[in-house]
């Protein structure tokens, strides 16, 4: 009898357990909240489509250009703001637990009706680790208007430092190779898209991790 009775308090025990890992991994959510200026007369913009990612969310800011997400999972998160007959824009922000990040937008007119442009899918991925010292930087672009061929510069940096390096210019192609890196060093890179000479939108800034040369 005294077997049997040891068999339910051992199940018992290990969904105990099984409940305490769960809580271990519970996500955790802050918020991100801003304004969208008209970049010439810095006056509030209605209207204007501001969604995250990856979170996927999307809201439209109000009268006094005002956008909130109230529930947004900790980490780095891309926030682009889009608007017809208006530039494109996109940051990237750190988001952490119970906290608010603030931002503020300042868009351009689209005088060239280029429409919005979204640079995305980054490669290597963000917050890639165990990267190459020497390898290709790729990104994909999705364009309203696509009859306005675009050209692309790639910059990058290292943690740390105030010092950008150009990976390369003027590009029609969306990848560029980049070496020369250091072992064991943080890095971050972004793309800024040009019409005809004038910036129409940037990435979200991305980072990576190089590997540390132990053979």
């Amino acid at each position: 009898m005294k077997t049997k009775l040891w068999i339910p308090a051992i199940f018992l025990l290990l969904i105990f357990v099984g409940c305490e890992e769960e809580k271990i991994d519970i996500e955790k959510f802050g918020s991100v909240s801003g304004v969208v200026l008209d970049g010439e007369d810095y006056t509030p913009l209605e209207g204007v489509l501001v969604s995250t990612s990856p979170a996927s969310s999307t809201t439209l800011t109000n009268a006094e250009g005002v956008f909130e997400f109230n529930k947004v999972k900790e980490g780095e998160v891309a926030v682009t703001a889009r608007k017809k007959d208006f530039l494109s824009g996109s940051v990237s922000v750190a988001v952490y637990e119970s906290e608010s990040t603030a931002l503020t937008f300042f868009m351009l007119k689209d005088d060239k009706d280029v429409g919005w442009v979204s640079i995305y899918d980054p490669v290597p991925g963000n917050g890639a680790i165990d990267q190459q010292t020497s390898f290709t930087f790729q990104w994909n672009v999705d364009q309203q208007n696509r009859s306005k061929e675009l050209d692309y510069t790639v910059y990058y940096f290292e943690s740390g430092s105030t010092v950008q390096k150009i990976a390369g210019e003027n590009l029609t192609a969306s990848e560029v190779i980049v070496d020369g890196l250091n072992y064991s060093t943080t890095y971050y890179w972004y793309v800024v898209a040009k019409y005809e000479g004038d910036k129409v939108a940037n990435s979200p800034t991305w980072s990576f991790k190089t590997d540390d040369n132990n053979e």
